[in-house]
């Protein structure tokens, strides 16, 4: 396993890869079938912006696929207040399998990647949000079956979400307008 701090950490095939499993879990997890991949795996979430889309779709995967979830933040943690960023990696790390991270800088991202020894997915940073990126991409496939034609507009801020969506769109070959 690598880390996922971008949509650019994944080729267009292993990208292409991700939506395909995703696609097929979520209509077994519909027929009622779930699958044990993250058994015995230990997992943290990370969060330092307040979250309730993220924070639960990340719960019930990691428990539905059988994972062990450790849930910290600012508020049961030092960081901040006395321990740093790259001192709380190094020593969660010795305890986990991978952790999930929502961020207000991007460079602290880096910082825990580096330092973890474990992989660290972006669950939101001031850059980027690859995983919602992904869920939109996955949803225009679902509805249209492929990229082929697809014409993604994007109406807000230019901020976190749109470059996702940019380099996302960019790496499967489908036109983003923002």
């Amino acid at each position: 396993m690598r880390s996922y701090l971008s949509v650019l950490d994944f080729n267009e095939d292993e990208t292409r890869e991700i939506l395909d499993s995703a696609a097929r879990l979520k209509a077994e997890r519909k027929s009622g079938k779930l699958h044990p991949y993250l058994k015995d795996t230990h997992i943290a979430l990370y969060f330092e912006k307040p979250s309730v889309r993220t924070r639960t779709s990340f719960t019930v995967g990691i428990h539905e696929l059988g994972g062990h979830l450790v849930e910290l933040g600012t508020l049961n943690t030092k960081i901040g207040t006395g321990e740093h960023i790259e001192d709380f990696a190094s020593v969660i790390g010795r305890y986990i399998h991978l952790l999930v991270a929502r961020v207000f800088d991007h460079p602290s991202l880096l910082d825990m990647s580096k330092m973890a020894g474990v992989p660290v997915i972006n669950a939101l940073s001031d850059d980027s949000h690859p995983c919602q990126a992904l869920a939109d991409y996955m949803t225009i496939k679902e509805e249209f079956f492929d990229f082929k034609d697809v014409v993604l507009t994007f109406i807000g801020d230019g901020n976190n979400v749109a470059n996702s969506l940019i380099l996302c769109g960019a790496l499967l070959e489908v036109e983003v307008r923002i």
